[in-house]
């Protein structure tokens, strides 16, 4: 099975062509982007730009994949809507992977539990906890956003790492928390891809679940104001 998979829920946006099934996947091409405006007009030149790397006709993808958030309110509509459209277009299923789950399978194995965090700005991160080693990631702790102190207080055990670890660190070891702090994961959309092709092989492409909703955690602004 080929797939696409694209994270554009920061920054830092990717696409990534995969080929394989649960247990077997292979990266076969990825790109990174940095964006500093929007991934509206560079996320169709990016999908040609991975599929050229690979030498891959556009006909010839099996299944579509879109990191789904939490992550940048356009960035996250952008990426789910393109998949959306091609996966339509060409009868394929498509599936969106949470970002906090796929920061946390682009980690890999760990000794304790993994615990990505994303800045969301507002002196705020979002946060999960995932079991240490398992592929998809299991999730512990379901996303949340909040105070990145949160992740780390009573005493609990874990490795935190990803954007809101790094901008948050000093607030992290004022916390107690005495273990590494690890980069932001660079290779979040060939992460999702893995997710996506281990759901697909266990449940089928017939029958898989959409899970097309951006998960978007903290409520939109005017929500917050008309409470």
């Amino acid at each position: 099975m080929r797939l696409l998979a694209l994270d554009t829920s920061t920054w830092w946006g990717g696409a990534a062509l995969l080929e394989g099934t649960e247990g077997a996947a292979r990266v076969v091409a990825e790109i990174g982007l940095w964006v500093e405006d929007s991934h509206a007009s560079r996320i169709l030149p990016l999908v040609e730009a991975v599929l050229a790397l690979a030498s891959w006709p556009r006909n010839s993808l099996d299944a579509y994949a879109a990191v789904r958030g939490p992550g940048s309110f356009t960035g996250l509509r952008v990426a789910l809507g393109v998949m959306r459209g091609l996966a339509l277009a060409t009868a394929r299923p498509c599936l969106g992977v949470g970002t906090l789950d796929a920061m946390a399978d682009a980690h890999g194995p760990a000794a304790v539990d993994r615990v990505p965090l994303l800045d969301a700005g507002r002196g705020e991160v979002y946060g999960a906890r995932f079991d240490p080693e398992g592929h998809p990631p299991r999730a512990l702790e379901a996303p949340w956003v909040g105070a990145p102190e949160r992740a780390v207080g009573a005493g609990r055990n874990g490795i935190v790492f990803g954007s809101g670890a790094e901008c948050h660190a000093l607030r992290l070891r004022e916390a107690g928390y005495t273990g590494p702090i690890g980069r932001q994961p660079s290779a979040v959309a060939s992460a999702a891809g893995r997710i996506a092709l281990a759901r697909l092989a266990r449940i089928g492409s017939g029958e898989a679940e959409p899970e097309l909703a951006p998960l978007y955690v903290r409520p939109p602004d005017a929500e917050l104001k008309a409470r």
